[in-house]
């Protein structure tokens, strides 16, 4: 569905590839509410969801610094390293993963898959790789690796909100109906911070794939909000309502819990529409869960964001 001259087009025409359905969800239709997926995960196999999003405003800004090269961190089954390996592998442009942990005797699919995609792998200790922000590390980095555009994990930071906004606008845009509320799985926020900014007037519940305390997701809201009204030039009041839905992590970021893994598969099989097991099933599971409880108002109507991330499944048994 990616077309092979994607980084001539505007971003917002390529945020109108990736179609809304509208879902045959009994659950839903129990309770009397409408839900509606943008299949990002349609987009391409390597390079669809939130990631290729917020890859754009960085690839945009390595362009314009003449990079030679593009460098960023993850984990063991990091979307954002799989997806800044095929984009690098794409445009013909080196990149470099600096991994979290001792080099494993076998490479995990998601890093074996990026290596053979033409990514260097440097694995540092955890101690080390906590250092990703620290600009006394990230200049050792920038002398190892001379002309490299240095992206931050998971694509942050705004220029990986910026691309975002677009993502939030086409949905909208290819919606069946107004959504009452947007639904998308939140990591670092960035994501949620471009879809805020995204100029369509829908609140937007983000809920959290990584588990924190009630100081922890008011600092994370905050963050959010400040990146949205800087994309913006708006403040807060002009902005939509953002909810954090912080009880449906299932004990933590990669959690995968025998319960979730059961609605997972349950959801797929009535509805076609494939979850990953760390973002976007959560996302769906925290609609059940409400819906179960009677939160709904009879009439609802929900977009939700699949955000991709389908080759990580490959870490978890079941799927």
């Amino acid at each position: 569905m990616l077309p092979p001259n994607w980084r001539r087009l505007p971003l917002a025409t390529v945020a109108s590839l990736a179609p809304v359905q509208k879902l045959e969800w009994g659950l839903a239709r129990a309770s009397g509410i409408e839900v509606a997926v943008k299949r990002e995960d349609l987009l391409h196999p390597q390079l669809g969801g939130n990631k290729f999003y917020k890859l754009a405003g960085h690839l945009d800004a390595a362009e314009e610094s003449g990079a030679a090269r593009l460098l960023s961190f993850g984990g063991a089954f990091s979307n954002h390293l799989y997806a800044l390996a095929a984009a690098g592998a794409a445009l013909g442009v080196p990149t470099v993963g600096i991994v979290r942990g001792e080099r494993p005797s076998v490479l995990s699919p998601t890093l074996q898959d990026a290596q053979n995609m033409g990514m260097e792998l440097r694995f540092v200790s955890r101690a080390d790789y906590r250092q990703k922000t620290d600009p006394v590390w990230l200049a050792r980095l920038q002398q190892d690796f001379p002309g490299t555009y240095i992206v931050p994990e998971g694509g942050g930071g705004l220029a990986g909100a910026a691309g975002c906004r677009a993502w939030g606008a086409a949905a909208v845009a290819l919606s069946p109906w107004t959504p009452d509320w947007i639904f998308l799985a939140a990591g670092t926020g960035s994501s949620t911070a471009g879809v805020l900014a995204s100029e369509t007037g829908v609140p937007v519940c983000a809920v959290l794939t990584l588990k924190g305390g009630e100081t922890e997701v008011s600092a994370m809201k905050a963050g959010i909000i400040a990146q949205a009204e800087r994309l913006t030039s708006q403040d807060c009041a002009c902005l939509p309502s953002l909810l954090l839905e912080s009880n449906y992590h299932c004990g933590g970021y990669a959690r995968f819990p025998s319960g979730l893994r059961q609605f997972a598969m349950e959801f797929e099989a009535e509805t076609g529409v494939p979850l990953d097991p760390v973002y976007t099933a959560k996302v769906f599971w925290a609609i059940a869960q409400k819906a179960q409880a009677g939160h709904w108002q009879p009439g609802t109507r929900i977009l939700v964001l699949h955000s991709g991330g389908l080759q990580g499944r490959r870490g978890f048994s079941g799927l």
